[in-house]
């Protein structure tokens, strides 16, 4: 008799590889045919994570059409079944995926437009704090040093082509038309939850430097002291103002400097 970690595994690959005929000894009989249960289970499971992959790229599937779209997205759950109990969670790796198949590949803007499909959906599942004001900055003790805690929807892209006017052209009152004189451009894209919504900034090189330091939890001193070692003129009175206009800021703390 088959273990149950055996057993799960032999019906796990039945299902991701579509042959459940030799389930047909392990199968229990009953009043239907078991392989007949087995079969509408396996399609059941493979339907449901087509919808949820066409739910959170849908882009991506304008761009590939329905048809060919649901038959990339058979192959890439043949080999990428699902590693948590979340159907949110899934899809994480499917623009690495397109990324190297072998008839997307070509067409690397198709795989960059999913990455931000992908970061979206990240974003729209995080937390959306409450901003934090220049004044509450203000507020602090002059002794401490202010460590910033950005949103944790935020995310920040750097994409070879230009794969957010590539999204916003299938959004409602957007103009495909335009794609057609699309050309590889870099972005650098910074994207966060605002309430149900998403909100996107452009950035240039060291505006993005800047975010990206703070966001990997480097200290207010630190984020500022790598980007104009760098970069002399960069304007940090504007990109620090705006990480509270925004209303990037979700936290501030305060450490007290050590005296020895």
């Amino acid at each position: 008799m088959l273990s149950n970690f055996a057993l799960q595994s032999k019906i796990a690959q039945a299902i991701l590889h579509c042959d459940g005929c030799d389930l047909a000894p392990v199968l229990a009989k009953g009043t239907f045919d078991p392989l007949r249960r087995f079969n509408i289970y396996r399609n059941n499971m493979v339907a449901s994570l087509t919808a949820t992959l066409i739910a959170v790229f849908p882009v991506t599937l304008q761009l590939l059409g329905e048809n060919y779209f649901r038959y990339i997205a058979s192959v890439f759950i043949r080999n990428n079944p699902p590693q948590e109990a979340r159907l949110v969670r899934y899809g994480s790796n499917f623009a690495h995926f397109l990324a190297g198949f072998e008839d997307t590949r070509p067409m690397s803007f198709i795989a960059e437009t999913a990455r931000l499909e992908w970061m979206i959906a990240e974003a729209l599942d995080a937390p959306a704090l409450p901003g934090c004001t220049l004044d509450q900055f203000d507020d602090g003790e002059a002794e401490a040093v202010p460590e910033l805690f950005l949103q944790p929807s935020l995310r920040l892209f750097v994409c070879r082509w230009p794969a957010l006017e590539i999204w916003s052209a299938h959004q409602a009152g957007g103009n495909t038309e335009t794609l057609a004189r699309l050309s590889r451009q870099p972005e650098r894209i910074a994207l966060w939850r605002s309430s149900e919504s998403i909100r996107f900034l452009r950035l240039d090189a060291r505006h993005f430097a800047f975010l990206h330091a703070l966001k990997k939890r480097s200290s207010l001193e630190a984020a500022v002291g790598r980007v104009l070692a760098r970069t002399p003129d960069f304007d940090l009175a504007s990109a620090f103002g705006a990480l509270f206009a925004e209303g990037l800021v979700a936290r501030i703390r305060r450490r007290k400097l050590t005296t020895n």
